[in-house]
């Protein structure tokens, strides 16, 4: 019966993909008759020629959602479908590869896994999910139900499940193949390891001198717009997008309670405590969440601030037990005894006559081991040393089943209720203090009135600023503060705010410039307004505020580098020359190849490690730029007393660092190629 029990649960899964399917089947056919609106039929996204279906895709979410329920997870249902996805098109990708390289896998391989020399795995997993001894057994009780008198319409679920699990470790299987290729392409040869070696074992000691950029007055240099736009030229490929983006202003204002909110929140604590400490009996407003609740000094013991309050308590009295911002726990001590609170118990479930029952309980208290009884044919169900907190409401009834039994004697409950259990009181803890507790816990919320005024502020404030400049240039004289951020078809949320798809949506239909409704409620915790700043197709344009922003810099820094060098080059002939020239003190660092930042000089330097790298020792470099400086450095000696070349090691993380265990967390990226997404999400899911 356990094992049925378990198939049983387990069909639910097959139940919802059944279900899903069907929904997907009506989801289809409105979309499919509503081409002509959307311009996109079934297709929720495109990578390349690569196709997602939204049948497909809401079977999948469908499939995801209740993982997340199982598991107890709690997702943003735009993250949920944008991950989902994000899979799918990985997914899709993976098999049009598999199918171009020609990989299968075949019938006998797919056999040895599921109940073959190789099915640890899958034994494991029917194991955990089914309670089965291994898959040979589940594969048995689906095609042959009959032999294990298995209903018919569980067997067919078993089946579907069985299907299920063997599309899955074909899955697996093909995945192991084709990582076995990739690992096997992109490895290390003797030159690249050899090369991994001496960017490690070779460290220069290194005399310098810099001068910082910053030093130089911004106000003495203009940066021109053709120089901001030959650098973007330079390097416009760093730019390029995977998908249409958009630029966006939005404020957001979070709903929580106003002062006068908090004021009236704190009488009504006042109020429910004055209440508690003059009546008996209390009937608090239905703002107050009130349990009554028995617990023993042990777990009192475990929470400070309620054995602080209770330890000032006399019964009949309440208090403020804690404050943690706008939520309040009050608690009253309705009266203290002292009990037991724990016991542990050894238990079996039993099938049989009143007889049988008697006849095990005898030979238990007669010295039979536990586990040689717990073997009959007759016990279904067995466990020892259960500890169980007598505290419990749902416990009530082993409180009454025990009253009154010594310890460490079996006895079989007389009631046809209890019937069909054998029960031993192994332990009793020694009494404790219990405290019977009223708890009243309470959270100011924002008025209906306040959630008002915060909604027509900001929607007056969208109406009298109806394009993306004004909307941005006039938030904060208006006590608003605006925030950009870039938002794709991909996105699923705006900002990483939840709950936010709806702002995402309108964004990808607006027009540049344009200022949204407000959208939000209290559901989703605030209100939000966004305007479009700008939309970005093919390149983020040098226009960019942001990209601007870092190019000005970078333009600037190049004009501070040219005067210094122009001040500098073949002034002095050494490092201490050129440091007196700099006004600083000359400085000793160490530089490796491989180190991402050089002590003294910052991060990223790649030019100066190369100069250095090539330097032979009591070489004078530069002066040069460096990313934040003009320096001049000469090697003093280089250390190659590393540790001695050996091609495995070496090999290794090349492998690591370069190699197929680097590249594998970019196969999506490296499979798309230069393939785009186009993502039809919002053209479904508003």
């Amino acid at each position: 019966m356990a094992t049925l029990e378990k198939i049983r649960s387990k069909s639910v899964l097959l139940l919802i993909i059944v279900g899903a399917a069907l929904l997907a089947f009506i989801i289809g056919d409105f979309f499919t008759s509503s081409r002509t609106l959307f311009g996109t039929g079934t297709t929720l996204a495109t990578a390349g020629d690569t196709k997602v279906d939204v049948q497909e895709f809401q079977r999948r979410v469908q499939l995801a959602q209740q993982q997340d329920q199982q598991s107890g997870r709690t997702s943003d249902p735009s993250v949920l479908q944008q991950r989902v996805l994000n899979d799918m098109i990985a997914e899709k990708l993976f098999e049009k590869e598999i199918q171009k390289l020609g990989l299968t896998v075949t019938d006998s391989e797919l056999s040895e896994m599921m109940v073959g020399k190789n099915s640890q795995y899958v034994n494991s997993m029917i194991q955990q999910q089914l309670g089965l001894p291994d898959a040979a057994t589940a594969h048995d009780m689906a095609y042959n139900p009959a032999k294990y008198n298995l209903p018919q319409e569980q067997a067919v679920q078993l089946q579907q499940y069985w299907v299920e699990l063997e599309q899955n470790v074909e899955k697996m299987l093909l995945q192991q193949k084709f990582q076995n290729l990739f690992s096997g392409v992109l490895t290390a040869n003797d030159l690249d390891a050899k090369a991994t070696y001496n960017e490690l074992v070779s460290t220069a000691s290194v005399l310098y001198a810099k001068k910082d950029l910053n030093s130089l007055d911004d106000a003495e240099f203009t940066v021109e717009t053709s120089d901001i736009e030959s650098l973007y030229a330079s390097e416009k490929a760093k730019y390029k997008l995977d998908e249409p983006s958009r630029l966006v202003s939005y404020i957001t204002v979070n709903i929580v309670p106003s002062q006068a909110d908090i004021i009236a929140g704190q009488q009504a604590v006042e109020d429910a405590l004055l209440a508690l400490n003059s009546q008996a009996e209390v009937q608090l407003p239905d703002a107050f969440v009130v349990e009554n609740e028995r617990i023993s000094q042990t777990d009192v013991d475990r929470q400070a601030r309620l054995k602080a309050a209770l330890d000032t308590l006399s019964v009949g009295t309440a208090t403020l037990v804690s404050r943690n911002g706008n939520e309040f726990t009050l608690a009253k001590l309705n009266g203290k005894t002292q009990e037991t609170d724990n016991v542990k118990l050894d238990f079996m479930a039993v099938q049989g006559t009143r007889a049988q029952i008697d006849s095990l309980v005898a030979v238990l208290n007669a010295g039979t081991p536990f586990d040689t009884v717990a073997a009959s044919p007759l016990v279904a169900q067995s466990q020892q040393a259960t500890e169980i907190s007598l505290l419990d409401p749902a416990t009530s009834m082993v409180s009454e089943l025990i009253e009154g039994r010594a310890t460490g004697v079996y006895f079989a409950p007389d009631t046809l209720a209890q019937g069909g259990r054998i029960v031993r009181v192994v332990e009793k803890s020694a009494p404790v203090t219990v405290y019977d507790l009223t708890t009243a816990s309470y959270t100011i919320e924002p008025s209906n009135a306040t959630i008002n005024d915060l909604e027509t502020r900001l929607t007056n404030y969208v109406a009298d600023h109806k394009t993306a400049t004004a909307f941005t240039d006039s938030a904060q004289a208006s006590g608003f503060t605006t925030f950009p951020a870039y938002v794709t078809a991909s996105s699923a949320s705006l900002g990483n705010i939840t709950d936010s798809h709806s702002a995402v949506a309108w964004t990808m239909d607006a027009k540049k410039g344009e200022v949204s409704p407000v959208f939000g409620d209290l559901q989703t915790g605030r209100f939000i307004a966004v305007a479009l700043q700008d939309i970005y197709t093919d390149y983020r344009p040098a226009r960019d505020p942001q990209l601007s922003a870092a190019l000005t810099t970078r333009a600037m820094n190049n004009k501070k580098a040219a005067k210094l060098l122009a001040d500098y080059q073949g002034k002095a002939k050494d490092v201490a020359g050129y440091a007196a020239l700099m006004g600083t003190e000359a400085d000793t660092t160490t530089v490796n190849f491989s180190q991402y930042m050089i002590p003294g000089i910052g991060m990223n330097e790649g030019a100066v490690q190369g100069k250095v790298a090539a330097a032979n020792p009591g070489e004078l470099i530069g002066p040069m730029q460096a990313n934040n400086s003009v320096v001049v450095l000469q090697v003093l000696s280089v250390d190659n007393e590393g540790r001695p070349y050996n091609y495995d090691e070496s090999a290794t993380r090349f492998n690591q660092q370069r190699g197929a265990a680097r590249l594998a967390g970019n196969l999506p990226a490296i499979l798309l190629g230069k393939n785009t997404i186009k993502n039809n999400m919002t053209k479904f899911y508003r």
